[in-house]
């Protein structure tokens, strides 16, 4: 066969060059976006004529590398970049095709026409809408919204639209979107996009059957299936309930957060939020609450409000009550210590805390009694503990056998020649029940913590930035089970995480899920980009994760998309988060090419690239949440 390839490298590296470009065209644009707004963003670069020509010309360059390379021998390996293909395909399609927009509905009032999102044009649609009632649902006893539901009429046919439930005609598809403040007009998202969404799908479907069959193709196989596989007082100076008191108090039933918990939830969550700490001087949480709620002046005088570190207030500070009416004081310095004031002030006039109204459905005993028992255990702190001494066990390991496999140089030469794999093998076999016992014993405590978690919530918990850096952390220390080089690197990364999320750099509270998170896609869209997150930087040190990490990375991605387009109508929206995932998903691909790009078939090379890849994908986690904001910002 004659060699069609030898002349590449004068081209061969344009479709990566043009991915470059893309990806720093994006990079830039989630900058734009976050300093002069999503409209100047989408005029500058993703809606620009460049910018589709840069996605066109990769596609094009792309596909003419699939034939020069006669990927098609390899057809795995062909189908999957040919699925990218086509998702560009769609993507392009419904660009040119499709029609966004939003439709405001008055109560009783027929309406055709909306504004087209693109070109804030008015347009009509065949058919009148009329919206009949709106209403919201709420979660049991609370004032928490659990759904927003519009019944509108089209056609003489009564639809029913709420989040995740939308309504199709004549192929536009309406969302829930917003209401007006009076309950008698809602705002409705409408999409339109016949040919583009099928194709893109089409795409998606092709690529998840091609990145099973190469992962399926590889030697990898059985490591693949793990993964997926898965009221008088005390004598003290200041009036305190008693211990017994405060136990039965716990187990009171109150709102709190927009859901029914128990008290001794709500003193907990309240008393970390002012003090730090789960106790007070060896009170519990509830002890203190309820003692504050009896003798709000007697407590006033205590140092309980945590300004910084090491340094402590009293609500006196703050609050003068020497006059009939409290007077505030010494407020506006810290917006941070103002509020934990303002909740201090809100529990002692009893406006804090709520009984469930009588409609509300009381939690059962177990629930009770399982959310108690998950209160009193700080489960991030003893395995990030547990981590980190595992994690000096390793590393003490690793370089103890480092240290003897240089002194025993010579003696290899002699001794390794009688016996070869003898000395690698007593060295495997010096693992042991020590490492991995201690391991395998802090995997399974996180896990019953999530299952807890899961268990209280109602909910998988995955949807916010504690749950999913949780589920990293045990991803994290899984892996090690399958692959024992990165052992060191797993628990050390765990215990990173774990620390993070300890320190408070996210939210810990259980709270009812917004009603857009109703979705069954919530849950395999997070935990997949999640497990993602770890393989990618387990990578670092074991290269043959790279390929797992990528396509779960494309799987969660494009899961997420499909998430999108049933919840609000489009597969994609430039948000930040989705546009960092994909420059990470990009970034981290390129390695995965060695055969075009013999520059990364030195490991020296590889982790070199790995480590600046790793970059990207602490901006899609943390900087994003944190700094760009969007919809996907745990932050906001």
């Amino acid at each position: 066969m004659k060699e069609n390839h030898k002349s590449s490298p004068r081209w061969g590296y344009l479709p990566f060059i043009l991915t470059g470009l893309a990806v720093v065209a994006i990079a830039v644009a989630t900058v734009i976006e976050d300093i002069h707004g999503s409209e100047t963003a989408r005029r500058l670069i993703y809606g620009a004529l460049w910018f589709k020509l840069l996605w066109a010309a990769i596609a094009l360059t792309g596909a003419y590398w699939l034939y020069v390379r006669r990927l098609w021998h390899r057809l795995p390996v062909f189908l999957l970049h040919l699925s990218l293909i086509i998702i560009l395909l769609g993507a392009l399609m419904t660009s040119l095709t499709g029609k966004k927009g939003t439709i405001h509905l008055r109560q009783g009032i027929p309406a055709k026409e909306y504004i087209n999102s693109e070109w804030h044009s008015v347009e009509k649609l065949p058919f009148y809408v009329r919206l009949d009632f709106f209403t919201i649902a709420y979660y049991a006893g609370t004032e928490a919204p659990q759904d927003y539901i519009s019944q509108v009429t089209m056609e003489d046919r009564s639809y029913t639209i709420s989040m995740n439930h939308i309504a199709k005609l004549r192929g536009y598809r309406f969302f829930q979107s917003s209401y007006d403040d009076d309950m008698q007009g809602t705002v409705l998202s409408l999409n339109y996009d016949p040919f583009g969404t099928p194709v893109t799908y089409l795409g998606y479907g092709l690529l998840g059957l091609s990145m099973m069959w190469v992962l399926l193709a590889s030697r990898k196989r059985l490591f693949v299936l793990a993964l997926i596989a898965g009221f008088s007082f005390s004598a003290k100076a200041v009036p305190v309930v008693p211990a017994e008191k405060a136990a039965a108090m716990e187990r009171e039933q109150v709102v709190w957060n927009g859901r029914i918990a128990p008290m001794g939830t709500m003193a907990q969550e309240l008393l970390l939020k002012l003090h730090g700490k789960r106790s007070y001087h060896g009170l519990s949480a509830t002890q203190v609450v309820s003692s504050m709620l009896l003798e709000p002046r007697a407590w006033s005088e205590e140092p309980i409000i945590k300004v910084k570190r090491g340094v402590y207030k009293r609500l006196s500070d703050y609050v003068d009550y020497s006059g009939y009416v409290p007077r505030l004081q010494n407020m506006g310095q810290d917006p941070k210590t103002d509020e934990k004031v303002g909740l201090i002030l809100m529990l002692m006039q009893g406006t804090l805390v709520k009984a469930p109204s009588a409609d509300a459905v009381p939690l059962s005993e177990k629930r009770v009694s399982a959310e108690l028992v998950y209160n009193h255990v700080d489960w991030t702190l003893w395995a990030m503990i547990g981590c980190f001494l595992l994690a000096i066990l390793a590393g003490v390991r690793e370089m103890v056998r480092a240290k003897v496999a240089a002194s025993n140089s010579s003696a290899e030469a002699f001794g390794m020649l009688q016996d070869p794999g003898k000395g690698d093998s007593a060295a495997r076999a010096s693992v042991p029940l020590g490492i991995y016992v201690p391991l395998l014993i802090i995997l399974l405590f996180l896990v019953a913590g999530w299952c807890m978690r899961w268990y209280i919530s109602g909910f998988i918990p995955l949807s916010n930035g504690f749950e999913t850096m949780y589920f990293v952390a045990m991803c994290l220390l899984a892996v090690p089970l399958f692959v024992r080089r990165t052992l060191f690197i797993s628990v050390f990364s765990a215990a990173f995480v774990l620390l993070v999320s300890h320190l408070g750099e996210v939210n810990p509270r259980i709270t009812p899920l917004m009603p857009v998170l109703h979705s069954p896609w919530l849950s395999a869209h997070v935990s997949i980009i999640m497990m993602s997150y770890a393989l990618l930087v387990l990578s670092i040190v074991e290269r043959r994760l790279l390929r797992l990490a990528v396509f779960f990375l494309a799987a969660g991605i494009f899961l997420g998309a499909i998430w999108a387009n049933v919840s609000w109508g489009t597969y994609w929206s430039w948000d930040p988060k989705e546009s960092w995932a994909l420059i990470t998903l990009l970034v981290y691909s390129v390695p995965l090419h060695g055969e075009s790009l013999p520059w990364f078939r030195s490991t020296r090379n590889y982790r070199i690239y790995s480590l600046m890849a790793l970059c990207c994908l602490l901006m899609t986690y943390f900087g994003v949440n944190y700094l760009l904001g969007g919809m996907h910002s745990y932050a906001n």
